[in-house]
């Protein structure tokens, strides 16, 4: 039964319309270690953040834990998450999180160019997660969640899920995952124009180093977007390198191809490349992380607390 239902949300890559979509926020808001990553982070087992990228990892969680994190965006975009997770519920795990983005204030004028005031724009999106194990190694999430947004006086709805699963290695050090994300539909939308979400399949892989305090990170994004040919999908592919200095300091630096090609080829540089750190005293855990988009520098600030 419980391979019944995770089949149905997977099952939806066959029939999804790849179309311009719109909640694109669901793609930005990231925990600053999955950031610095590259958001390759889909099979990283025991981190919290790395459940909003696959909702099978808050099996692998042991204790509960509030954890927020804020998003300096370009502009006056500001973006963020709150997650309270490690919960145990019915036969497994249980997590809440809050998505949001702020697009700040944008002039009002009229056709003629007349100032009318101004006007805003909010996006957000409520989640909840439930992880537990199929199998003794594999585990498995799901994640509804209805999404809102605001543009001046008008609202859109949609319900979506996530769905995910995690396979964890007898070595201990090594996990593949795989996860389907905003698969759903509107409920209500700004006209009679439809809202298709950014529904992205991701799959990937994790491995610690024997040896060295360094942990890999591979993934591939966005494999349900049409390409030329299935082996372009290929070139979609995110990686992402920690070192662990104890259990107090870690570094991270990650590389996103696709976000590299997205860019105009003269503006290129470093864009793709992402860089952060964590420091960990207690049972609080702070990660920053900065991800470098053309000329801009996309900056995560987190903070965790064990509860």
């Amino acid at each position: 039964m419980r391979i019944c239902m995770l089949a149905l949300p997977l099952a939806f890559i066959y029939t999804v319309a790849q179309t311009p979509a719109a909640f694109q926020f669901l793609r930005t808001v990231a925990s600053p270690r999955s950031a610095a990553l590259a958001n390759a982070t889909v099979a990283l087992p025991g981190d919290e953040g790395a459940q909003l990228l696959n909702p099978a990892i808050g099996a692998t969680l042991t204790g509960k834990t509030l954890t927020s994190a804020f998003l300096k965006h370009v502009l006056d975009i500001n973006a963020g998450a709150v997650s309270y997770t490690g919960i145990p519920w019915w036969n497994g795990r249980s997590a809440v999180t809050v998505v949001y983005m702020d697009y700040g204030t944008f002039d009002r004028r009229t056709s003629s160019g007349q100032p009318l005031g101004q006007f805003s724009a909010h996006d957000v999106a409520l989640a909840f997660y439930y992880s537990d194990t199929l199998e003794p190694r594999l585990l498995y999430g799901l994640a509804p969640k209805l999404v809102w947004e605001r543009l001046e006086s008008q609202n859109a709805w949609v319900l979506a899920v996530d769905a995910g699963l995690l396979y964890l290695f007898p070595d201990g050090r090594t996990s593949v995952g795989i996860a389907l994300l905003h698969a759903g539909t509107a409920l209500r939308r700004f006209t009679h124009e439809p809202l298709p979400l950014p529904t992205d399949l991701r799959v990937g892989l994790t491995h610690f180093l024997q040896g060295l305090p360094a942990v890999f990170n591979l993934g591939f994004i966005r494999l349900v977007e049409p390409t030329p040919s299935v082996w372009q999908k290929f070139e979609n592919f995110v990686v992402g390198v920690e070192l662990q200095f104890g259990s107090a300091v870690q570094l991270r630096i990650g590389y996103d191809n696709l976000l590299r090609r997205a860019a105009p080829s003269g503006q290129r540089g470093v864009t793709g490349v992402s860089l952060g750190a964590g420091v960990t005293a207690s049972d609080i855990r702070v990660d920053y992380s900065t991800t470098l988009v053309s000329a801009a520098l996309l900056h995560r600030l987190g903070v965790q607390i064990g509860m």
